[in-house]
């Protein structure tokens, strides 16, 4: 009987073990994603901040490649799939065939594309908040306090308008903005991979 009990209790402190152990381990990996996804957001907001114009270029040559690695991949998978009935295959190959096309635009004119995705990315942006004005107006009503929802909502629709009457500008403030969003946002996970450390030990 005793050794049953001596053999359950060395069991039972085994398995202690291998929680802590694991528990340990889990700490150590978001600890690091914390700090890598920290130190890739930091160094991308320094980039955008003080060369900005590189860094759109750099963003769009990734995004080129991105394209046309992609597209080709399920170009191969189109052609060579024996199972992928016929309709699928002939609008899976002309589709990535475009996108292809598309990607060897952007990496052959880097200077071009990077200022017409960052316009595209500002009108967008513009578009969206004359939308959600519209919408906070027009759902006043439903509103606890309806003066702030029109107001909410007045404010979105000018700020769209702005950016449509001064895209240029506006495309050169929202890539100050993001760089400084994510400078933010590359500390603060830096700073909470060490706290979370400290709290586990």
């Amino acid at each position: 009987v005793s050794a049953a009990r001596h053999s359950e209790s060395i069991t039972r402190f085994l398995d202690c073990q291998n929680e802590k152990s694991m528990a340990g381990k889990a700490v150590k990996a978001v600890r690091w994603i914390y700090a890598i996804t920290g130190v890739i957001a930091l160094l991308a907001g320094i980039a955008l901040l003080f060369a900005p114009a590189k860094t759109l270029v750099f963003l769009t040559t990734v995004l080129g490649l991105y394209f046309v690695i992609t597209a080709a991949i399920r170009l191969f998978t189109a052609i060579f799939e024996p199972l992928l009935p016929t309709g699928w295959r002939v609008t899976s190959i002309i589709s990535n065939l475009l996108i292809i096309l598309g990607g060897v635009i952007i990496l052959r004119n880097q200077a071009f594309s990077t200022a017409t995705l960052t316009t595209m990315v500002v009108v967008v942006a513009g578009f969206g908040w004359i939308v959600e004005g519209v919408m906070s107006i027009l759902e006043s009503e439903l509103s606890a306090n309806r003066a702030l929802a029109i107001l909410s909502g007045a404010l979105s629709i000018i700020a769209g308008m702005f950016v449509f009457i001064y895209p240029l500008w506006s495309a050169k403030m929202l890539v100050i903005f993001s760089g400084a969003a994510l400078l933010v946002f590359g500390v603060t996970l830096i700073v909470r991979a060490i706290q979370f450390g400290k709290l586990v030990h």
